[in-house]
């Protein structure tokens, strides 16, 4: 399989997922509280997948512009501003300071970094660092869909599986998966996929709290 079709399958799968994911429960199969975790977890499971094969399309073009020499300024910008959506600080900084170093540094050290994932953040306790960027993204989304209200009515008796499925119902409208296409013909769009990400950082930020 070619790039471009592993990049479109593994979009495919994401999509799929989220449709799961906010569709109905097969009772037969899980319990709701069940359902949203798995179904979560695939979805992000597959967006950290998503943005290790932007990491490897990095990789590939980083290698083909340096066997031409050093790369230009604006190759470097270019590159910063790629890497700097797909890692966490701490692992950009490390990159990016390679960049004074020699080739094969600094594309070692790329094919080492790992991506970020928005659940790995969303497994940290209350007090530690999370990357501001994607810390953002959960938080807009979280408010937006009224997921702090939905908290108030699990403290207020509504049970969890109840508060779970209005969530998932809520990730539905949030994202028009109903109006989100499925085929081989066009990349996402950028907006569907960062959409996608605020979804599984609003919903896992609420299991979360939830299990407090």
């Amino acid at each position: 399989m070619d790039k471009r079709k592993e990049k479109l399958n593994c979009q495919l799968r994401l999509i799929a997922a989220l449709k799961e994911f906010t569709g109905p429960v097969p009772a037969e199969l899980f319990t709701p509280k069940e359902f949203y975790i798995v179904k979560l977890q695939i979805i992000s499971a597959t967006l950290e997948e998503f943005r290790r094969e932007k990491l490897r399309e990095l990789h590939d073009w980083l290698s083909a512009r340096m066997s031409r020499g050093s790369l230009s300024e604006t190759d470097a910008a270019k590159f910063k501003d790629s890497l700097g959506k797909l890692v966490s600080g701490q692992n950009y900084n490390s990159v990016c300071a390679a960049l004074s170093g020699s080739k094969e540094l600094l594309l070692e050290r790329l094919s080492r970094v790992p991506p970020l994932s928005v659940a790995e953040e969303e497994k940290k306790q209350p007090g530690q660092f999370k990357e501001p960027s994607l810390d953002k993204l959960t938080s807009d989304a979280y408010g937006r869909m009224g997921f702090d209200k939905l908290e108030q009515e699990a403290g207020a008796g509504r049970t969890h599986e109840e508060v779970l499925n209005m969530a998932r119902e809520r990730a539905a409208k949030f994202c028009a998966v109903a109006n989100i296409p499925l085929g081989m013909e066009n990349t996402m769009p950028s907006p569907t996929l960062t959409c996608i990400e605020a979804v599984a950082g609003a919903c896992l930020r609420l299991l979360g709290r939830l299990k407090r």
